[in-house]
């Protein structure tokens, strides 16, 4: 509206996600709770087009416009400052890795529906996962907020009180358990793009009900990680 300035300005809080961690659930949240206050940038997408407002850099360069931006450091050569905020996005490494199959198959990367194919994909992302998890959740930082899939999920109103924290806004804790409880669901099963609506937040993925799901299989993948068997 002409001639209206919100008294709300946000920090901005960098974003460093494992793929299938809950980023893009947790920038939806954000944008629906803050709505015209906040501002948002995929930072991998944007970058690349003609003309895009993005700066294409990490941290971002824009601040008061960008408040957060995705980044999922895969090549893990990102840096940021170590008292710069931070949200942290990971996930127990095998129902990540599941869901990220799932997702590649959908979204037309090239990996096909096949055992083969998600053994070699699942290798080659487990000695990444282990360096990410090093540099990103365990290495000492200040004014970082770790967010876990399975904790996000487990109680996302605390979670998201947490996350209010990091943003100065613990006064938007009412507005975004409203939020929470009726949000859209995105899923990926069978190659496939799923949205339920109103779904609210839960961990729906069950890897044993995987098509390709075989014990010995995993157990290798999560003895890899340092993880348990699921």
């Amino acid at each position: 509206m002409p001639g209206f300035f919100p008294s709300r300005r946000l920090p901005y809080v960098a974003n460093v996600s494992w793929p299938r961690s809950g980023h893009v659930l947790l920038s939806r949240i954000l944008l629906e709770t803050f709505e015209g206050l906040f501002g948002y940038c995929e930072y991998y997408r944007p970058r690349r087009q003609e003309d895009t407002p993005c700066c294409g850099a990490f941290p971002c360069v824009r601040r008061g416009r960008v408040h957060m931006t995705k980044q999922h450091d895969l090549t893990l050569d990102a840096e940021l400052p170590r008292h710069h905020r931070l949200i942290v996005q990971y996930r127990a490494f095998v129902p990540s890795v599941v869901s990220h199959f799932e997702q590649a198959l959908a979204t037309g990367s090239p990996v096909t529906d096949t055992a083969e194919s998600f053994q070699s994909f699942a290798r080659s992302q487990a000695g990444l996962y282990s360096r990410f998890v090093d540099k990103w959740v365990t290495s000492p930082r200040t004014n970082r907020l770790v967010l876990r899939y399975e904790d996000f999920t487990a109680d996302p109103a605390a979670a998201m009180r947490d996350v209010l924290a990091l943003f100065d806004a613990p006064d938007y804790a009412a507005r975004i358990e409203e939020v929470i409880t009726t949000i859209d669901a995105l899923r990926y099963e069978n190659g496939k793009t799923q949205r339920l609506s109103g779904a609210g937040i839960a961990d729906r993925r069950d890897v044993t009900a995987f098509r390709f799901y075989d014990p010995g299989f995993f157990r290798t993948l999560a003895a890899k990680v340092g993880e348990d068997t699921p």
